[in-house]
């Protein structure tokens, strides 16, 4: 009958409507399914991850779904997915090939080098190297560096990495031996026409730190103690052979007045050593540099500035 008829085609309308919507339904899964596979993979480049539905292989390249799509429709996919790859190269300079990890990467198994990559990362950044000086703690662990790599406690890998970096492997204090000396003038002169300050650089110049310390080394050897060709080149600059900066250092700080109340004393009567030794600040400072010495954490400079002060106060042994 007609009723009939039409109740069959609302029936067969309120069956289209449901199998729609549940298609839609399905449909919309299928993207917030998608949308959560490529946020997780923004957030794990490094590392394979294996979540219930899909598979994360390597850096983001792929995302496989526990059902198989046909080849067909899977070339389509894939033909559409937007590769997002985030930036983790830096350049030491624009026109420099050699590339380096933003991050510390996965197979650097010193804490040392892990804990201040990022610092070598900022340096480069500001200065266009990773030789921070001392002074600061990531100057101390990059010296720290230094005595790792020499007692070859250093991977082959982490070697290869600071060396792409220009991690410098001597200490900064050995540049004048290691330094290329006509290189380090011409810088020198450059220096002195922005600067103006009559040579006087810092030894701790965080721009060009090597050059800070091989003017540093040029004086600490004097004019006496250079080769006359190379002291003659310097005469003819004008350059200061002492100077005249004072030395911001703790270590100095505690020192000069130690040094300044032995000399202190008249015709070395022994008044200044004895004042010395009254100073229980001062004898606490000297008993620290003595045990430091003894654990060989004291270098071989400020030992010769301590054993400068007088054969009658023995620092070592006190």
């Amino acid at each position: 009958s007609g009723e009939a008829r039409r109740r069959g085609r609302r029936a067969n309308l309120s069956l289209k409507q449901r199998s729609k919507s549940g298609t839609t339904i399905m449909a919309t899964s299928n993207k917030i399914r998608s949308l959560f596979t490529l946020c997780l993979a923004f957030a794990s480049t490094h590392r394979p991850v294996h979540v219930s539905g899909f598979v994360l292989t390597g850096e983001i390249s792929r995302a496989s779904f526990s059902h198989s799509p046909s080849p067909e429709k899977q070339t389509r996919r894939t033909s559409r997915r937007t590769h997002y790859q985030p930036p983790q190269i830096l350049s030491l300079s624009s026109d420099s090939s050699s590339a380096i990890p933003s991050e510390c990467p996965g197979f650097v198994a010193s804490p040392v080098l892990r804990k201040v990559y990022p610092d070598l990362m900022e340096n480069i950044a500001k200065y266009g190297h990773p030789n921070i000086p001392l002074g600061t703690t990531a100057g101390k662990q990059c010296k720290t560096l230094r005595r790792l790599a020499f007692q070859n406690k250093l991977t082959a890998e982490e070697i290869e990495l600071l060396d792409n970096i220009g991690f410098r492997f001597n200490a900064l204090e050995d540049v004048y031996e290691e330094a290329d000396f006509d290189d380090c003038l011409t810088r020198l002169v450059e220096y002195e026409r922005r600067n103006k300050t009559g040579y006087q650089i810092p030894k701790k110049y965080k721009e060009d730190p090597e050059l800070g310390a091989w003017v540093t080394m040029i004086r600490r050897l004097g004019r006496d103690g250079i080769e006359d060709e190379r002291r003659t080149r310097l005469d003819g600059l004008g350059f200061a052979w002492v100077s005249t900066r004072k030395c911001g250092s703790s270590f100095m700080k505690n020192y000069r007045p130690i040094r300044d109340m032995i000399a202190s004393s008249s015709d070395g009567d022994g008044g200044g050593i004895e004042a010395v030794r009254q100073d229980e600040g001062m004898m606490k400072w000297l008993r620290a540099q003595s045990e430091a010495a003894v654990k060989g954490n004291l270098s071989k400079d400020r030992i010769e500035y301590l054993d400068k002060l007088s054969p009658d106060l023995d620092w070592r042994h006190l």
